[in-house]
């Protein structure tokens, strides 16, 4: 089964949006932090899409982004945004933070393309 990879920025929110994810039916990986995310090994997990959270600056997703698309090829990338965030333009989708259900039918849609 594909799972869903979550990397988040503030504790608090990796455990609320673990929760939401979990409610889709996929194993949810999550990580706090770009390192942890780096440190992943997802060569045994058959991810289906990677959401990356919006709480750390723009320099640094862009390079968790950079590096996802060389280490997880096709496989899709969701990033978070902020309300002032312009889009991302190496990832398949980007989302509001701020807007779960927008978010989650996001999750929902990428996933649908894997399976």
């Amino acid at each position: 089964m594909t799972s869903i990879v979550q990397v988040e920025y503030r504790l608090s929110l990796l455990s609320i949006r673990q929760e939401i994810l979990e409610s889709l039916g996929h194993p949810v990986i999550s990580v706090v932090g770009s390192r942890a995310a780096r440190n992943l090994d997802l060569s045994n997990r058959s991810p289906g899409v990677i959401v990356i959270g919006h709480g750390a600056s723009r320099q640094e997703r862009q390079g968790l982004i950079n590096y996802f698309r060389q280490s997880a090829p096709g496989v899709p990338l969701l990033a978070l945004l902020r309300s002032r965030d312009d889009d991302f333009s190496a990832v398949d989708y980007n989302c509001r933070a701020d807007d779960p259900p927008l978010w989650v039918r996001t999750v929902t849609q990428a996933l649908a393309g894997i399976e």
